[in-house]
């Protein structure tokens, strides 16, 4: 590196990204490193070398800033040195890589690999810089690490949110989903849409006064940035809770259609008792009748097989 003069200076390709993280804000090492694509300890030492040419300060707080004359002067680059090992992996790199099977956060990383959160950050930022890592968020780098061919459906902090608060025993609604991730429910309805989109989530029925129902597909179930800790939104009010009833809407929903007389023979309940039954379930608008005709039988409406469904998912539980 040679100066000519104050206004004008000739840098290495490393010394002039570092200035311009710089002058971009960046104040600590390993922003300045991600920025100017360089490991941490190459940042360091270059901003100890913009230090010397009055081009950066350090602050009591260790943050790094541009000086007057390093935000005004004119740069000339020539190229870096070569280093033979600057692509050589060394053997934390190769722990974090291998950990990486899908995307972490970094406290994750250093967890795993028994190292320091500090050392993961280094040697991630040494991973990015040699193009094997990328970031889920890049203002965020270390919320989300993944290799670079990592193909996963990445989600922002409201869409992870959403998806942590939908519960994994039973679906419900978005009514339920807006009170366990603390978010209006008109937000609510948006986000999960565009995981239905992305084929995390799914609708699985209607509910009266609730809209649609939602449960997770496998991949949302088994997604990355699903919280475990998360609060969880509860389950909708199912209108009926009774075994008997579970019973005879599972008799129904296997027949196709029933009879009230097949359904007593079913579940061996008597013909009047099952005739008020079904009354009840009809006016619940849990069944239905296929004809007209008085002994028409009866089948279970789209709102009876939801709450089969949910009933059967819940008594498993």
């Amino acid at each position: 590196m040679v100066r000519t003069n104050d206004q004008h200076i000739v840098l290495t390709e490393t010394q002039a990204a570092c200035l311009t993280a710089l002058r971009d804000g960046k104040s600590t090492v390993p922003s300045i490193a991600l920025q100017a694509k360089v490991v941490v300890a190459k940042a360091a030492t270059t901003a100890r070398k913009l230090l010397e040419l009055g081009l950066a300060v350090r602050d009591q707080a260790k943050r790094w800033h541009v000086t007057h004359r390093g935000g005004t002067c004119q740069i000339e680059m020539v190229s870096d040195r070569a280093r033979r090992d600057d692509g050589v992996l060394g053997p934390g790199s190769r722990r974090v890589l291998d950990e990486l099977t899908r995307p972490m956060a970094v406290t994750k990383i250093a967890a795993r690999v028994g190292l320091s959160h500090q050392r993961v950050r280094q040697l991630v930022i040494k991973l990015h810089v040699q193009g094997l890592v990328r970031f889920g968020d890049p203002e965020r780098p270390f919320w989300l690490v993944m290799r670079a061919d990592d193909q996963t459906f990445l989600l922002s902090r409201e869409e992870e949110r959403v998806l942590s608060a939908l519960p994994a025993e039973f679906a419900t609604t978005a009514i339920k989903i807006h009170f366990g991730a603390s978010m209006p429910e008109r937000k609510v309805r948006t986000i999960l849409d565009r995981l239905i989109a992305g084929g995390l989530v799914v609708v699985v029925g209607g509910w009266p006064d609730g809209g649609e129902l939602y449960r997770f597909t496998a991949a949302g179930l088994n997604h990355p940035q699903r919280k475990q800790s998360r609060r969880k939104a509860k389950p909708p009010r199912l209108a009926v809770g009774s075994d008997r009833v579970r019973r005879v809407l599972s008799a129904i929903s296997q027949s196709g259609t029933l009879r009230i007389r097949d359904v007593s023979e079913a579940v061996g309940s008597p013909h009047h008792s099952m005739n008020a039954l079904m009354q009840y379930l009809k006016r619940r608008q849990l069944v239905k009748k296929t004809g007209e005709d008085y002994t028409a039988p009866y089948s279970l409406t789209d709102y009876g097989q939801t709450t089969l469904a949910e009933m059967t998912l819940r008594r498993a539980a």
